[in-house]
């Protein structure tokens, strides 16, 4: 089976501010030991086997332009209304590629080249439409939470700002990375709700797709590959992490 990619690469990172950077100086180009945090994605893929990349950009796009060069499809998100918003500016470059897409966020700069090895091979070994990375966190603060049946079946993922408290007590998170059908992800895109912070979130599809009694799976991480960098403190963290891996 063909897997190409999208990497989200559109986002201010307003938290990130540095003042020695052009004010449209995007996040996803902030570096950690030289290399910029999209650069880590991009190896992960390429690392687990995946070279057809595309890279969703927006704020500070000639940045990320410039910067990445020749040798992805980029695609052009113009306002940032959330991950699906983002996913959907893509479907017009890459409706025709067949086989399964995998989606990550270009400022996860942990996630190693075993662990979307991983994913790929539960994604075509189940046959899911929806297959995610999670990981269990001592503390799943800001995380979407994962869904499951006493059975362990998924049921679905709740964002952390749509949350409950019963929905914030577990631990179970989705790490940021799936792996989708690509025929039905572009076939069903348009099916995610706006929900109550007023974006498109990608993992809505897996409402979808359980509502449609699609299969979802998901493959287990590490907790440090699911970190996101938001902050200065998160920049410092990843470096710390990337350090001991050497």
């Amino acid at each position: 089976m063909n897997y190409y990619a999208i990497v989200l690469a559109a986002g201010r990172g307003k938290r990130m501010r540095d003042e020695s950077l052009p004010s449209e100086f995007p996040k996803v180009l902030r570096q950690v030991r030289g290399r910029a945090l999209v650069e880590y994605v991009v190896d992960a893929l390429r690392g687990a086997g995946v070279d057809d990349i595309a890279l969703v950009v927006g704020f500070g796009a000639e940045f990320v332009r410039d910067a990445m060069g020749e040798g992805f499809t980029y695609a052009t998100q113009t306002e940032q209304l959330g991950s699906g918003h983002a996913v959907a500016c893509a479907r017009e470059a890459l409706l025709g590629r067949g086989g399964s897409v995998i989606v990550m966020c270009g400022d996860s700069p942990l996630f190693t080249s075993e662990t979307i090895s991983r994913l790929i091979a539960c994604h075509r070994e189940s046959s899911a439409t929806i297959t995610l990375v999670s990981s269990v966190l001592d503390d799943p603060t800001g995380y979407g939470r994962i869904m499951r049946e006493k059975s362990g079946r998924i049921t679905g993922i709740v964002e952390e700002k749509c949350a409950g408290a019963a929905e914030k007590a577990v631990r179970e998170i989705n790490g940021g990375a799936l792996a989708f059908d690509s025929a039905w992800l572009w076939e069903n895109i348009d099916q995610m709700q706006v929900n109550d912070a007023g974006e498109l979130n990608l993992t809505d599809l897996v409402r979808v797709a359980i509502s449609q009694g699609k299969p979802v799976e998901a493959v287990e991480c590490l907790p440090e590959e699911v970190m996101g960098v938001n902050t200065p403190t998160d920049l410092a963290n990843a470096e710390k992490i990337l350090e001991k891996r050497d």
